[in-house]
């Protein structure tokens, strides 16, 4: 039975190895009759393209390569064709002038693992009818100039409340963490506009770490590089954990 079991797994192993092999092949063959659609970009490395290339200050890669390849170039990451922009003009072009062909993105495995980019505004396509919607919303009840104009006293009170609150501070020689008061303000004043209340104090330090230490986590966790981004195989995984 050993026997038998060690040969079943051998051929396993085999169909599933030549089946990647197939894959990858297949899909290799149709990457190279589209490549010449491609910006020029970097050689690439087998398996992970050019994530070698990116380095810990991404900006400044991009930036130096670009002087090789031009303002607009293309980079393989992992599995992922990439365009990169690096300049101003091309940058406009993107934004400005084709911006809602381009304006979709792509969730990260982060964003995906809580099916978050179903319900907010940054990932859906645009071409969505709740995009749409979300976006209908934000322009005429939050970021209209009508809307902007009056939460203006709002703003303008919570900022009063910040200068004093480091003016007392001041007074009794206490230190500020600016950082914690300027998360406060912002905060006080989107739940004002939200919900009409105040939702941090500058004196109850306790009660307000946890929603900054929170949105800072999620912060982190959307922002950190993750191996299921670039070789979307591996989210099952779930190697960012």
């Amino acid at each position: 039975m050993d026997i038998i079991s060690g040969q079943a797994l051998l051929l396993l192993f085999c169909f599933i190895l030549s089946c990647f092999l197939i894959f990858t092949t297949t899909r290799s063959g149709r990457i190279s009759r589209g490549a010449t659609a491609l910006p020029p970009g970097p050689p690439r490395l087998p398996i992970i393209g050019n994530i070698h290339l990116v380095g810990k200050h991404p900006h400044r890669s991009f930036a130096e390569l670009s002087k090789t390849y031009g303002p607009v170039m293309s980079l393989k990451l992992g599995s992922l064709n990439t365009v990169v922009i690096a300049s101003p003009e091309a940058a406009r072009e993107v934004l400005r002038t084709h911006d809602q062909i381009l304006s979709a993105r792509s969730p990260t495995n982060a964003v995906r693992s809580i099916n978050h980019q179903d319900a907010s505004l940054v990932w859906l396509p645009s071409s969505s009818a709740r995009w749409r919607l979300l976006r209908r919303l934000s322009v005429t009840q939050l970021l209209s100039p009508q809307r902007i104009e009056a939460t203006k006293a709002l703003r303008m009170n919570k900022v009063k409340e910040l200068v004093s609150f480091i003016s007392e501070s001041s007074d009794r020689e206490e230190s500020v963490d600016i950082s914690r008061v300027a998360f406060i303000t912002t905060l006080n004043i989107i739940s004002n506009i939200l919900f009409s209340v105040d939702l941090g104090s500058y004196n109850a330090k306790a009660s307000i770490n946890g929603v900054q230490d929170t949105v800072i986590s999620v912060m982190d966790a959307a922002g950190t590089p993750d191996a299921a981004n670039y070789f979307p195989f591996l989210r099952f995984l779930d190697l960012q954990e």
